[in-house]
């Protein structure tokens, strides 16, 4: 209504036989409000310099259908290459869920847009709370099953954070432009409820370490908690290892300290979600000349090093070349202060453990290009509307908190780009 204030309102409901038989149908809606408190008169007289400045809100429940349409199915695949006594024969192919039902986020959102100075200065930021009904999500199963996993509705997870923008022209002028821009998100998962489903799926978890056939097995394997989230990393509280005896030190849920590990006694150590991420860089040119970067990082964050688990404290001494850490940082007579334990103790395998937890904070200048237009005069005489040298680069610099090799699936190379633009 005049420019000034803004309404959407949606209302539909859908059936599909992506979902279970009888979970077909589902109902969905969002209403959304804006004011642009720029166009009012009081603004005009008195704060001139904003360009733009809009207050915005929404409000509704989307639904999620976004998987596999067999998902829901049980379907069989005939076997026509076998012949039985019986005829042809079938095989289960897809385990299906006639209870699986639509995916509904409770979605409320908060945003200011703004732009400033001749919008030379552009703002944005928004708060946002989501709330996820019956999230679907792979269930693993046992795999005498057949099958590793299934679909099934989790639960209720909430989604809870802000996200900043900003943009910055320092310098604009005819032939010299200096910009600079950045963002920043913060997002909070937090499991709210979980599915009778997923509590039996973190029984089989328990069960699976605490299977005597599985201990040579230090995978960390994810557990669903209510409180918890769906990043979190489940592992045994550590004290470090004992300079008694060279033996790693454990805490129970109930505080008991032990040198036994448990599956039971696995609780959060740690989540891969960063408390913040973004990226930042900047835009210049002057004359014929460009110049964009752009950082990414990210930071609170931690990560299971798996790596060092394996290679370094499990390390296959006898039949394998190691890392001369498994020497130099592992406990190897009474009184040794070492992150390690005892080497002589290769018998058994380091479980899940929180002594492995490290913070995950990155900094990396993911790209950078530098180019130059040739002059528009000189290169019609030719024939060309635009002749353009680039010279890019990506990930040139890296910083991390976790010491790790990159590339170890494939070879990792840090790679420069010269390319000729022209256009006719």
């Amino acid at each position: 209504y005049d420019g000034r204030y803004l309404l959407d309102v949606n209302l539909r409901s859908d059936g599909t036989s992506v979902f279970g038989a009888n979970k077909r149908f589902s109902t969905t809606w969002s209403v959304g409000l804006a004011w642009n408190v720029h166009r009012e008169k009081f603004m005009k007289d008195k704060a001139s310099f904003i360009n733009v400045l809009k207050l915005r809100g929404s409000v509704g429940n989307p639904g999620n259908q976004n998987f596999s349409s067999y998902s829901a199915i049980t379907t069989y695949e005939a076997q026509f290459d076998e012949w039985y006594v019986t005829g042809y024969g079938v095989k289960l192919k897809a385990l299906g869920n006639e209870d699986l039902s639509w995916e509904k986020t409770n979605t409320f959102n908060i945003g200011l847009d703004m732009q400033v100075w001749n919008e030379r200065v552009t703002f944005s930021a928004e708060w946002y709370n989501k709330k996820t009904i019956d999230l679907i999500t792979d269930v693993t199963v046992p795999t005498s099953s057949g099958f590793v996993s299934y679909k099934d509705n989790m639960g209720e997870i909430r989604n809870r954070g802000y996200e900043f923008n900003i943009r910055a022209n320092i310098i604009q002028r005819n032939d010299l432009l200096f910009a600079l821009w950045g963002n920043f998100a913060h997002n909070k998962n937090k499991i709210v409820k979980i599915s009778d489903a997923l509590k039996a799926y973190n029984k089989q978890v328990e069960e699976f370490y605490n299977d005597p056939s599985n201990n040579n097995v230090a995978e960390v394997k994810t557990k669903y908690e209510e409180g918890g989230s769906t990043t979190s990393i489940f592992a045994m509280r550590s004290l470090g290892i004992d300079p008694a005896n060279g033996q790693e030190l454990f805490i129970t849920r109930n505080g008991v300290i032990t040198h036994e590990w448990s599956g039971a006694d696995q609780v959060i150590v740690g989540n891969t979600e960063p408390k913040g991420q973004g990226s930042f860089g900047l835009n210049a040119s002057y004359k014929n000349f460009s110049l964009f970067a752009s950082f990414m990082y990210e930071f609170g964050g931690q990560e299971y090093n798996s790596t060092l688990v394996s290679k370094v404290e499990n390390a296959d001494i006898q039949y394998s070349n190691v890392d001369k850490r498994v020497l130099t940082d592992r406990w190897q007579k009474p009184g040794d202060v070492t992150p390690l334990k005892d080497i002589k103790d290769r018998s058994t395998t380091t479980k899940p453990s929180s002594r492995f937890v490290q913070d995950n904070n990155v900094l990396s200048l993911n790209a950078l290009t530098l180019s130059y237009d040739f002059n528009s005069q000189l290169i019609k005489k030719i024939g060309l509307n635009v002749l353009r040298l680039e010279v890019s680069t990506n990930d040139l610099l890296r910083f991390s908190s976790i010491k790790q090799e990159r590339g170890t699936s494939y070879p990792y190379a840090k790679t420069v780009n010269f390319t000729l633009r022209a256009s006719f």
